[in-house]
């Protein structure tokens, strides 16, 4: 093993007005004790005091780029990848989250030493959300390939924390990372992109993911989050030429659109039973074999049924 490997790693930190936080997960990125370390800042064309903050900091790690005009979230993600990251390894740790765990990245390093087929690794994170804190879970298992992970879907310890997953840069180019401008873009960009080598398990709580009511990934739109379910067919075609069984591929992503369209519906009830309907018919217009499994899923149908009495509208209610 290689004693002296310290690959460059990129910590990229896509924003847009978010001076309320944008300090803090600045400071937590400084704050890792990993030596060959890049901090890119990307800045959407913030119209709040984002910039002034970014003055005041002064440190060779950090690098400031500011987007001339807003061109949105996915594309700000990938401007930074592509164009502003020179890191052997990349994460994003978005402008509202933060880092707790200041060795994170030196160790997860640790576990890439010594063998060149890990092509990211993955560790555990904090949501923090009015209803309360959830920490994100990982498999019992060191490691695993792609296909093994896609094959365990949707069961929840094989959800990645965008900002808990440490990826080679290189390859995510090569798979075109953040071709999808749908609500779960890196999802589309890291399941493809656990295809193509090993994924290490790192079992430490690294960071803290806000949830605060402007996050665009918990957007309530229906229209969106109709659109997002089509990153799973996505996935799953690639996986198949990989070697997934295409019948095993089929079901699989469409337990995925099932677990994730009954999700969808509780958020869409805070419409009405108008807009709950037209989206469950949509899903059925264009995921037969998903809605049907959600019907057939006892809890799922439950979920469902309750979004139709109102049951999750009257919760949220203040």
């Amino acid at each position: 093993m290689n004693e002296n490997f310290k690959p460059k790693v990129t910590i990229m930190i896509p924003t847009f007005n978010q001076a309320e936080f944008i300090g803090d997960a600045i400071k937590s990125a400084l704050a890792q004790t990993y030596s060959n370390l890049e901090i890119i800042v990307g800045d959407d064309a913030s119209t709040d005091t984002t910039p002034a903050i970014l003055e005041k900091i002064s440190d060779s790690r950090l690098k400031y780029f500011r987007n001339s005009r807003n061109i949105g979230r996915t594309s700000n993600y990938k401007n930074l990848l592509f164009v502003h990251a020179t890191g052997d390894y990349v994460i994003n740790l978005d402008g509202d989250d933060y880092y707790t765990d200041p060795d994170f990245i030196t160790e997860a390093v640790k576990l890439i030493k010594g063998n060149e087929d890990v092509i990211m690794v993955v560790a555990r994170a904090t949501t923090q959300a009015p209803s309360g804190n959830y920490i994100s879970k990982i498999p019992f298992q060191e490691n695993a390939t792609g296909m093994q992970i896609l094959s365990k879907l949707p069961d929840g310890m094989y959800f990645f924390m965008h900002m808990a997953v440490l990826y080679a840069r290189k390859p995510a180019l090569e798979v075109d990372f953040y071709r999808s401008s749908a609500l779960s873009s890196d999802w589309e960009s890291l399941y493809r992109l656990s295809l193509r080598g090993i994924v290490k398990y790192l079992d430490r709580n690294v960071g803290v993911w806000r949830i605060h009511g402007m996050n665009e990934s918990g957007t309530i739109d229906p229209v969106k989050q109709l659109a997002n379910l089509a990153i799973w067919p996505a996935i799953y075609k690639e996986a198949v030429a990989f070697g997934m069984n295409s019948v095993l591929a089929k079901y699989s992503s469409a337990k995925c659109i099932a677990y994730f369209a009954q999700s969808s519906c509780v958020r869409v009830s805070i419409f009405g039973n108008t807009a709950l309907v037209k989206f469950a018919l949509d899903v059925v217009k264009s995921y037969k074999f998903a809605a049907l499994l959600m019907v057939l899923t006892p809890e799922y149908a439950a979920r469902v049924m309750l979004s139709l009495t109102g049951y999750y509208r009257r919760k949220r209610a203040p």
